[in-house]
């Protein structure tokens, strides 16, 4: 009668696989690497899009101060060199912040800001600087008059502010007077206005464009990720024909052999799942501090930082299932190797 055989425990098994990652380290550095790779891309590709909602509101201004410039260059022709004046009625929403700031580095040679309401100029990291003047002087040489602010449309003689400007043009981001300034030689411009439906069916479907352009990347990326992991499996099975012959020659089961590398290839993919988390994590975080700044960045983060945990559980999570589904031939093919075929093996 032939006895039970012994099924070894699962801390042999563990004890076994380390032992087989520590003799073949460098080959095991390079599968973890690519496992880092693939789920650093995974990462950052998820992380960018928790930080990308956190910044939506700066996207939304910085567009639509765009669009306000483009408005006005348009009336106004090209601003480099030239002089524009600010007239300022109120406090600035943020879309007239991003305006002021992108006037200042359209290249002006002067910005001038009248505040009538006693509102300072915002902050700007470069371009023209301010100099702030009375009413009287501020359409002085100006090729454009921006009027701005919360407060109502200022109730002002225009005639002696339009006179001495280069073109008499007026532009307001807000609600154009009931009884416009200057005469038939002045133009105005309405710099707010709402987008067309054909434009926001195009920025609707270059969204869903991107949307997919991104699944289609993040696919490729694991399923490379994938293979690899699976092709280093099967070298190191190549490479271990006589010792997989020799521990079943003693008694090992092929549940054991099975057991042995997945537990190898679960254990590279916990480790090139953590460190390619943290990369790609970081990779993001460098790259949209290098766009919107450290401090816009940091409370984006901090306000989605239950995204980005869930992001990187979830990143860490599949590159471990990935790893383990991608041992799973490799360790067939090892357990069911027959002891003497093995042992006959010059590999």
């Amino acid at each position: 009668m032939i006895k039970e055989q012994v099924q070894l425990p699962l801390h042999v098994a563990l004890t076994v696989a380390m032992q087989g990652i520590r003799i073949r380290f460098g080959r095991s550095v390079v599968t973890i690497l690519g496992v880092a790779l693939g789920i650093a891309f995974l990462m950052a590709m998820l992380a960018g899009m928790a930080l990308n909602r956190g910044v939506a509101g700066e996207d939304r201004a910085r567009a639509e101060a765009r669009r306000m410039l483009n408005f006005l260059t348009v009336e106004s022709g090209s601003l480099d060199g030239k002089t524009a004046s600010i007239i300022c009625t109120g406090p600035l929403d943020p879309f007239e912040e991003r305006l002021v700031g992108q006037l200042s580095a359209a290249g002006l040679e002067e910005l001038r800001w009248t505040a009538l309401a006693g509102t300072p100029p915002p902050a700007v990291s470069s371009g023209a600087p301010f100099r702030q003047t009375y009413l009287s002087g501020a359409g002085d040489g100006a090729s454009a008059l921006i009027v701005m602010g919360a407060g109502p449309p200022p109730d002002i003689v225009w005639e002696p502010v339009l006179a001495g400007m280069r073109k008499q043009l007026a532009a307001f981001t807000r609600a154009i007077p009931a009884s416009p300034p200057g005469d038939a030689h002045t133009t105005i411009v309405s710099l707010s206005r709402e987008p067309s439906a054909d434009e926001r069916e195009r920025a609707a479907a270059e969204k869903r464009r991107a949307a997919a352009r991104q699944l289609w990347v993040i696919v490729i990326s694991l399923a490379v990720t994938v293979i690899g992991i699976s092709n280093a499996m099967l070298m190191s099975v190549t490479e271990r024909f006589r010792e997989i012959g020799t521990m079943k020659c003693l008694g090992a089961l092929s549940s054991f052999i099975r057991m042995l590398f997945l537990i190898e290839s679960a254990f590279v993919g916990a480790v090139g799942s953590v460190a390619g988390c943290a990369a790609g994590a970081l990779f993001a975080a460098l790259a949209y501090t290098g766009i919107y700044g450290l401090a816009l960045t940091t409370r984006s983060a901090y306000g989605q930082l239950s995204s980005l945990a869930l992001y990187a559980a979830a990143a860490v999570a599949a590159g471990m299932v990935l790893s383990v589904v991608a041992a799973i031939y490799p360790a067939s093919v090892a357990s069911r190797m027959v002891p003497a075929n093995a042992l006959r093996s010059n590999v």
